[in-house]
């Protein structure tokens, strides 16, 4: 249930508990509505440009396929905190890098902060999956628009971020697997079918909120986005965070190989 996982207020303690126990803890309302707005008029005024873009102050914009499936595109803006001084407070706050950094138990910090567009496309979106098998990673979306079930909200199955078994069965014996109704007919090694989720598919919850809400979770949870309706939108900013303490501007989304390569994962295994 969502209300499992909502907490009124961002307060680290509250936060560890809800994400150690869930994967996730959800915070409405965190942002001001002018704050969210502003932000929201000047991200989508970089998206709107018709070609992919890399702006004078560092930001660049991508339609972004995803690695080479046919999943539907999105629509992004790497380092919004290059032009937005609301997307930098996010960035760097410093709550949400101490409860990151208390829930791995070193300091963490954000690499990329983007902004996100999710609009109805005919191509099915991604299927269940987590990020990787390697390590548990940490995001928070700042919801910029309301989100409802119509918008295309996140999806989580909470608990699965503690289910070590499941990924090993995943990685080790089930193997990749094609999202639902996928033209491209691409499996992913990190996608599940509903069959091998079994009973977990009944405690997926998608995370609705009203613009201004904070989504905290651990991608080893099995999650998805939803599809957004035709006619509605959905915008976010989404901070990815990684070991190390104000960590450099990375290249993700721009140069996929010198991003993997500096933080010495194994980018081959995720394209």
């Amino acid at each position: 249930m969502l209300q499992d996982v909502v907490h009124d207020g961002l307060n680290l303690d509250d936060a560890l508990a809800c994400l150690r126990t869930h994967g996730i803890c959800v915070v409405p309302r965190c942002v001001s509505k002018s704050e969210v707005d502003s932000t929201r008029a000047a991200c989508v005024a970089r998206v709107d440009v018709p070609n992919d873009t890399d702006f004078e102050d560092g930001s660049y914009r991508r339609v972004d396929a995803y690695k080479g499936t046919a999943a539907a595109p999105n629509e992004r803006v790497y380092h919004a905190d290059c032009f937005s001084s609301a997307a930098e407070s996010f960035k760097h706050d410093a709550t949400l890098k101490a409860v990151a950094s208390a829930y791995y138990g070193s300091p963490h910090s954000v690499h990329v902060c983007v902004y996100e567009r999710h609009r109805y496309n005919e191509i099915p979106v991604r299927g269940f999956h987590v990020d990787t098998f390697e390590c548990s990673t940490f995001k928070v979306m700042l919801y910029l628009s309301d989100v409802t079930e119509r918008d295309g909200p996140t999806c989580y199955i909470p608990g699965t971020h503690r289910d070590a078994e499941l990924r090993r069965r995943k990685e080790d014996e089930w193997g990749p697997a094609v999202s639902l109704a996928d033209p491209s007919g691409r499996p992913h090694p990190t996608n599940f079918r509903d069959e091998e989720l079994g009973d977990w598919l009944d405690k997926q919850v998608p995370v609705i909120g009203p613009a201004g809400t904070i989504v905290l979770f651990d991608t080893w949870g099995v999650h998805r986005g939803l599809a957004p309706e035709l006619g509605t939108e959905r915008h976010v900013l989404v901070n990815y965070y990684r070991p190390g303490s104000n960590l450099p501007r990375s290249d993700f989304g721009f140069d996929a190989a010198a991003d993997y390569k500096r933080y010495a994962v194994d980018y081959k295994k995720h394209l």
